[in-house]
């Protein structure tokens, strides 16, 4: 596994949780990419048809995989939009929270990438390797 250190994601939980198997947590972080993809698309295009109810449904969806990759600088904005969609309530804070939430998704989805990268060319010299 190749150590790095990311400004947005801790991938500490997702190790353990996967007891460090590099094929768990590459399809788990693949499935995480769709599921940001899937949100960032619910945020951009529901906030302003004000559709709280789906929207809080995505947003609940999400909020287990911020825990699992360490996203701290989104745990309070995923709480606190959930609760706005929830509850309709507080929705003039809620275009702020959506935007930085895109803005820091966006990130997210640059580091997950990049593991990913790292991961596949780690195992390609592993195959190479054990193949010559």
């Amino acid at each position: 596994m190749v150590e790095s250190n990311y400004q947005y994601i801790d991938l500490d939980l997702l190790k353990e949780n996967t007891f460090d198997d590099v094929s768990i947590m590459k399809e788990i972080m693949e499935l995480f990419l769709e599921i940001i993809d899937e949100y960032v698309e619910a945020l951009t295009s529901q906030v302003s048809t004000k559709k709280w109810q789906s929207l809080f449904q995505a947003t609940h969806k999400i909020k287990p995989n911020i825990n699992m990759f360490g996203i701290s600088e989104l745990k309070s904005t995923i709480l606190q939009l959930e609760s706005n969609f929830k509850n309709e309530q507080n929705l003039e804070t809620t275009n702020r929270l959506v935007n930085d939430c895109l803005a820091i998704l966006k990130e997210v989805k640059v580091e997950i990438q990049a593991e990913l990268k790292a991961i596949n060319n780690i195992s390609n010299k592993n195959h190479v390797s054990m193949s010559s």
